[in-house]
């Protein structure tokens, strides 16, 4: 399937992958983790709560439980995975890519990820087979992963008051979290969270998507400029 790549799982959806085969991944994560609970995050991407009702479907169908993050950042699921003790997770995204892409990061135990070479490759095999529709199925909660986490950030933050900033958040999920870290004092630009990224495509080492944050960072004489 051309969506398993080296490091993750991402394409075009419904064209590289599909709701039948994130029903599929869900079903056999588990057991290639070996694992009843799986802690499950998602960005913001028009497609991702579709992937993110048939991932849950099929993980729940195999008798795992499931531990809700929400909407969220990659290196929270990262976070979460180690902290909480998980033994699998996986979060809902496509990273850079543009709108239409989609895709799926997996973890394992202390957050190490699962590639073609550990274990994707494997599961893509597994994901060939018909599911089998097993009981009792496995639940869904959801799960506070951003309040620890929040707190762990904050505990290398200085005090920001001083430096004149520029944030481009991109409209990418990092615009839920921004404010809490670097406070009210940068100037913000695209913040509101947006799965179609209105703006620019939320892949910074494009030249083009920098444009704005540059502009700016000169009208405003800032210090330093993120994106």
């Amino acid at each position: 399937m051309g969506a398993f790549k080296a490091y993750d799982i991402r394409g075009v959806y419904d064209k590289d992958f599909n709701k039948e085969d994130a029903y599929r991944i869900g079903f056999y994560l588990p057991q290639l983790l070996d694992t009843k609970k799986v802690l499950v995050g998602r960005d913001a991407r028009t497609s991702s709560p579709e992937i993110y009702e048939y991932l849950v479907k099929g993980i729940t169908d195999s008798g795992a439980n499931v531990h809700n993050a929400g909407i969220c950042t990659t290196p929270l699921i990262y976070f979460g995975t180690a902290h909480f003790e998980f033994d699998a997770s996986v979060m809902i995204t496509a990273s850079h890519n543009p709108a239409h892409y989609n895709g799926m990061k997996i973890s394992r135990s202390k957050a190490l990820p699962v590639g073609y070479d550990s274990g994707l490759a494997e599961l893509e095999k597994m994901i060939q087979q018909e599911p089998v529709v097993t009981e009792p199925k496995g639940k869904v909660e959801d799960i506070d992963v951003k309040t620890t986490y929040i707190n762990f950030l904050n505990g290398y933050t200085i005090d920001y008051d001083g430096l004149n900033m520029a944030i481009d958040c991109s409209n990418g999920v990092a615009g839920l979290f921004a404010r809490t870290i670097f406070g009210n004092s940068p100037e913000y630009i695209y913040e509101d969270v947006d799965g179609t990224f209105p703006n620019h495509e939320p892949n910074p080492l494009i030249e083009d998507n920098v444009e704005d944050l540059k502009k700016t960072v000169l009208a405003k004489n800032a210090d330093a400029g993120i994106i």
